[in-house]
């Protein structure tokens, strides 16, 4: 027979949220790491979706930040805590 476990739901992830959660993770350690920084697009990636990443991250470390683009091309963002 199947074993069953209960588990806090805050601690699971699934389906689309454990790609969410991974996605998010060098933000939340920039975030964390520091109270300001700059992010380099590579190739590829989306200005939006660099900027829901960082907007994320900062809900889920409980800290208000700003951002801004460096550039017209949108291809570095600058960013800095501005509160809690």
């Amino acid at each position: 027979m199947a074993k069953f476990t209960k588990l806090d739901p805050n601690d699971v992830a699934v389906g689309r949220g454990r790609s969410a959660i991974e996605a998010r993770r060098p933000y939340i350690d920039a975030i964390q790491g520091g109270d300001a920084g700059q992010i380099d697009l590579d190739r590829g990636e989306k200005a939006s979706t660099v900027k829901r990443h960082l907007s994320e991250a900062a809900k889920v470390v409980g800290v208000k930040v700003r951002s801004s683009w460096l550039d017209k091309s949108q291809r570095t963002l600058l960013w800095k805590k501005t509160g809690l």
